[in-house]
C-alpha cells in the first residue's frame, strides 16, 4: 500500500496489543455507587452534565493511547519505500549501452586503455546484470545501412556476434547518439529501461546535458581519467600552402598539452613511401601557453619531388601514443606553362613581367613555372598573362573567358587611359570581357597625384609572409591606375591605393581576383612601368606574379583528411574518366564510378576509408596515382578536456554514477534496499505522547465551559 514495504513485518503481529487499553477499560469499569440523597434536582442536572462530559474525556483519552501503541508498533516494523526496486527486476527489461569509441578512448590509465576497460564493462553488463535483456548496442560511430541500424536484440545474439571494441570517428557528438539511444528506447513497451553510458566524458561529446529520461533509469559509467598527463599534434602545415622548390618555406607543428607544460617536437622531411629521410629539424621544445596549446615553426626547402611527407613528431611518450605523430602530404606540381602575350607597345612592362615570371630565364630546373613569349594563347598554356594597352577583339575576349571557364589562370594589366576607350570597345568584346574584369571600368578623369598602395586583404594566401618585416607596401607609390567600381561579392580586392594626402576618399582597387568558371583572373589596375607605377622594382611584385602563376591549392592532387571524411576527387582532369580505382593502405583495390557534383560536372566519392593512411586514385591498369589522399586520425581527440559526469545527467532516484562496475554494483545494492520512512511516525509518537501526559495531568482540572458565561442567558430564562 501506498508503496511501501515493512523492514520488520513480523512486527505487525503486535498489532492487536493496540486495544489493550480498551480491553483494561472494559474489565476495569466500575460503576458510580447509588446513594440517596435529598430531592435536590438542580444538583442532580449538574452532575449529570458533568459525568456526560467526563465520559467523552476518558474515551479521548483511551482513543489515544491505542492509536499511540499502534503507531509504536507501526514504527517498529520500520514502514520503508522501495525507491529501486525495479533496477534488477522485471520480466520485460530493455537496455540500451552507448559506449564511446572515439579515438581519446585510447588513452592508457591503470595498464589499459580506456577502451579496453569499456569493452571489458560491456561484455561484464551482457553476461551479469543484463543476461535476460533485450539490448542494443550504440557506438560513436553510427551503424552504416537499415540492416545495420542499432536494434534491440537478446544477449545470447550479441554475445555470439561480439568483437572487440575497436577505436573510431566520431562524425556527431556522443550526445546525440544517446539522444537516439533514449528515443529507441522511448518507442518501447517494457517493464523497466536502462540507459547506460560508458565514457571518459569529453567536453566536446556533451556540448548539453542530456534530456529527462523519466520512463527508465540512467547509469553512467565514468571512465574519466583522474590526471591525464598527455600532448599531441593536431596539425602539421606548411606556409605558404603551395610552396616553390628550393624556396624557403615554413614547416608549422600545432601541439596541444596541459598548460605550461613542455614537449620536445621534431620535424622531418620524407620521401612518399617514408623509406628516404630528406630532412630532419629540431627537436625545438614546445612550450604550451596557459591554454595547453602552442605552434612550433621550422625553416625548410623543399626539393622538386611531386610527392612528400612532412612529419611532425613527439619525443617523449606519454599515456596516448597515436597522436604523437602526424604528416601532411605535399603535392609539388608539375611546372605550369604560363604564356605572356606580347605587347610592342609596352615593351619595357613586357620584359619586366618575363623576368618577374622567371629570374632565372629558365635556366633554373626546379622553378614552379616555364615562361614563354608569344603572340597569341595557343592552348598549350595553364597561364595567360596580358598586358593591355587595347581592348581585344570580340573573338580573343571569348577565347580568354572560354579558357578561363575551363580551369586557366588569366593575369589582366591594364594600361591607364584604356577607361576612356572602353565605350568604343565592340559591343561583343565588352560583352565577354565584362565576364573576367572586376567590373566596367570608370571612365573618370585622371587625377595628376602620387598615390601609396596598402593592403585591403591582409590575410589573403597571396600575400602570406609577402607583407611582413621589410616588404611593406607603403613605399610603392602608384600615379596612374585604372579605376574600378567593385560591387560583385566575389571579387576580392586584395590591394588597393589611397592619395598621398589631401584627400578623405576611400581607397581604389589596384590588384584583384574574380574567379570564372574552375577558372581565375587576376586583374592589376596598372601597368609595371616606371612612369605609372614603381611596383615592379618592388621586391613583392616577383613572389605575387609567380603565385598567381602557380596552381592554387584547391586543385592540388594532395588531399588531407580525417578519417570518417569522404575521400573526393572532381575536376576536369576526371571529366572524362568513366571509372577509377582507389588502393588502400593494405594495397587492396576498390573501383569507383562517378556521380554528379552538387557543384556542376562530375565527382568520384569514396566513403570506406576506414583506416589512416595513404589511399591512392589511379585509373585501372596505370600505376602513376592521379591523385592521392592522405587519411589522418582525429586531431580533435588529441585535445583532453573532460566533463564532470554529475553535470552530464540530471541527479535524482533514477540516476547512478559509478566509476566501474564494482562500485555500480555496490550503489545499485544501497539503492535497491528499502529506505525507511517512519520519522515522521515517530515525531508524531512523541507529540501523542506529550499529549497523553498533558491529559492526563489535567484531568483534575478539566471544568465544564461555562457556555451561560459568555453568551449570557437566554432571552426567555429567569434570573436565578
Amino acid at each position: 500500500m501506498f508503496g511501501l514495504e515493512f523492514l520488520f513485518s513480523t512486527a505487525l503481529w503486535a498489532l492487536p496489543l493496540a486495544g489493550l487499553p480498551l480491553v483494561l477499560h472494559l474489565l476495569f469499569r466500575r460503576k458510580s455507587p447509588v446513594v440517596a440523597f435529598p430531592t435536590l434536582r438542580f444538583i442532580r442536572a449538574s452532575i449529570q452534565r458533568t459525568a456526560a462530559r467526563r465520559r467523552v474525556q476518558r474515551w479521548l483519552l483511551l482513543a489515544t493511547r491505542m492509536l499511540l501503541l499502534a503507531l509504536l508498533i507501526w514504527a517498529i516494523a520500520q514502514p520503508a519505500k522501495m525507491l529501486a526496486s525495479g533496477w534488477f527486476a522485471g520480466d520485460s527489461t530493455i537496455a540500451a549501452i552507448v559506449v564511446d569509441t572515439s579515438y581519446s578512448m585510447e588513452l592508457k590509465d591503470q595498464q589499459s586503455t580506456l577502451l579496453d576497460r569499456a569493452n571489458v564493462m560491456v561484455e561484464d553488463l551482457l553476461r551479469g546484470q543484463l543476461r535476460d535483456s533485450r539490448v542494443a548496442i550504440f557506438k560513436s560511430s553510427p551503424a552504416r545501412g537499415e540492416d545495420q541500424s542499432e536494434q534491440l536484440r537478446p544477449v545470447s545474439k550479441i554475445q555470439s556476434e561480439w568483437t572487440a571494441l575497436r577505436p573510431q570517428p566520431n562524425p556527431v557528438p556522443l550526445v546525440e547518439r544517446i539522444a537516439a539511444a533514449t528515443d529507441l528506447l522511448k518507442r518501447q513497451s517494457a517493464n523497466g529501461k536502462w540507459l547506460i553510458v560508458i565514457s571518459d566524458f569529453q567536453s566536446r561529446e556533451f556540448p548539453r546535458a542530456l534530456a529527462d529520461f523519466p520512463d527508465g533509469r540512467v547509469i553512467l559509467l565514468d571512465l574519466q581519467p583522474p590526471t591525464a598527463r598527455s600532448a599531441g599534434i593536431t596539425r602539421v602545415a606548411i606556409d605558404p600552402e603551395q610552396p616553390i622548390p628550393g624556396v624557403g618555406s615554413e614547416g608549422i607543428v600545432e601541439v596541444a598539452g596541459r598548460a605550461s607544460d613542455s614537449r620536445p617536437v621534431t620535424l622531418t622531411l620524407k620521401s612518399l613511401d617514408g623509406s628516404r629521410e630528406i630532412s630532419r629539424q629540431g627537436p625545438l621544445m614546445a612550450n604550451f601557453d596557459t591554454d595547453g596549446r602552442v605552434r612550433v615553426r621550422f625553416p625548410i626547402k623543399l626539393p622538386a619531388e611531386r610527392w612528400l611527407l612532412l612529419h611532425g613528431q613527439l619525443e617523449a611518450d606519454d599515456v596516448m601514443a597515436w597522436d604523437n605523430a602526424r604528416d601532411l602530404l605535399i603535392d609539388i606540381p608539375a611546372r605550369r606553362n604560363v604564356t605572356l602575350l606580347e605587347n610592342p607597345a609596352l615593351p619595357d612592362a613586357t620584359r619586366v613581367t618575363k623576368l618577374a615570371l622567371d629570374p632565372a630565364e629558365g635556366k633554373l630546373e626546379s622553378w614552379p613555372i616555364a615562361v614563354r613569349s608569344a603572340p597569341s594563347a595557343d592552348g598549350k598554356q595553364n597561364v595567360l598573362v596580358a598586358i593591355l594597352s587595347q581592348w581585344p577583339d570580340a573573338a580573343t575576349a571569348r577565347r580568354w573567358r572560354d579558357f578561363v571557364r575551363a580551369g586557366g589562370t588569366l593575369v589582366l594589366m591594364t594600361q591607364p587611359g584604356l577607361e576612356t576607350t572602353w565605350a568604343d570597345a565592340p559591343a561583343e568584346a565588352r560583352a565577354a570581357l565584362g565576364e573576367l574584369l572586376p567590373s566596367t571600368p570608370i571612365n573618370a578623369p585622371p587625377v595628376d597625384r602620387t598615390h601609396r598602395a596598402m593592403v585591403l586583404s591582409p590575410h589573403d594566401r597571396l600575400l602570406a609572409k609577402l607583407i611582413e618585416g621589410g616588404m611593406k607596401l607603403d613605399n610603392v607609390s602608384v600615379r596612374r591606375f585604372v579605376p574600378f567600381a567593385v560591387v560583385d561579392p566575389e571579387v576580392t580586392a586584395i590591394l588597393g591605393v589611397s592619395p598621398v594626402s589631401g584627400s578623405t576618399a576611400r581607397p581604389q582597387p589596384l590588384l584583384l581576383r574574380r574567379p570564372v568558371g574552375t577558372g581565375m583572373v587576376y586583374t592589376l589596375a596598372t601597368v609595371p612601368e616606371s612612369r605609372f607605377t614603381n611596383l615592379a622594382t618592388h621586391p613583392v611584385f616577383l613572389p605575387m606574379l609567380v603565385r598567381m602563376s602557380l596552381r592554387p591549392v584547391s586543385e592540388s592532387d594532395a588531399a588531407n583528411v580525417e578519417l570518417g571524411e569522404p575521400l573526393i576527387v572532381a575536376g576536369s582532369k576526371f571529366a572524362s574518366t568513366a571509372q577509377l580505382e582507389i588502393e588502400d593502405p593494405s594495397r587492396q583495390t576498390v573501383i569507383v564510378t562517378p556521380s554528379d557534383d552538387p557543384k556542376g560536372g562530375r565527382r568520384f566519392v569514396f566513403d570506406q576509408a576506414d583506416a589512416p593512411g595513404l589511399y591512392f586514385w589511379r585509373r585501372p591498369g596505370v600505376t602513376e596515382p592521379m591523385a592521392i589522399a592522405n587519411v589522418q586520425l582525429p586531431a580533435a581527440e588529441a585535445e583532453l578536456a573532460y566533463r564532470p559526469a554529475g553535470s552530464v545527467a540530471s541527479p535524482g532516484p533514477n540516476t547512478l554514477i559509478a566509476r566501474s562496475l564494482e562500485e555500480l554494483e555496490g550503489k545499485m545494492a544501497a539503492v535497491s534496499e528499502p529506505a525507511p520512512r517512519w520519522s515522521w511516525a515517530i515525531a508524531l509518537v512523541l507529540f501523542l505522547l506529550c499529549l497523553e501526559a498533558l491529559m492526563g495531568s489535567i484531568s483534575q482540572l478539566w471544568n465544564p465551559i461555562a457556555w451561560r458565561a459568555i453568551f449570557g442567558r437566554s432571552a426567555g430564562s429567569a434570573p436565578a
